[in-house]
């Protein structure tokens, strides 16, 4: 049911604030959907937001699967 006009008027700083919290809902709904049809999407996203101090150091015997990055030798 809607929001009555006057009692909208009323309390509007309320109203306000419960409007955005339900658009950035909406919102975040939105794009999780979007993230797990492509999960690359989400992907992007976090690696947007990795820094350089976040990462770990690489284990020895790890081996990379882009083989342009292979050290010779490396199965």
């Amino acid at each position: 049911m809607p929001i009555p006009k006057h009692k909208y008027i009323e309390l509007k700083a309320f109203f306000d604030f419960q409007r955005k919290k339900e658009y950035n809902k909406e919102k975040l709904k939105k794009a999780i959907e979007v993230m797990f049809e492509n999960p690359e999407v989400l992907f992007d996203e976090l690696w947007d937001k990795m820094r350089d101090e976040d990462m770990q150091e690489v284990p020895k015997d790890w081996v990379p699967k882009d083989e342009n990055l292979k050290i010779e030798g490396e199965e």
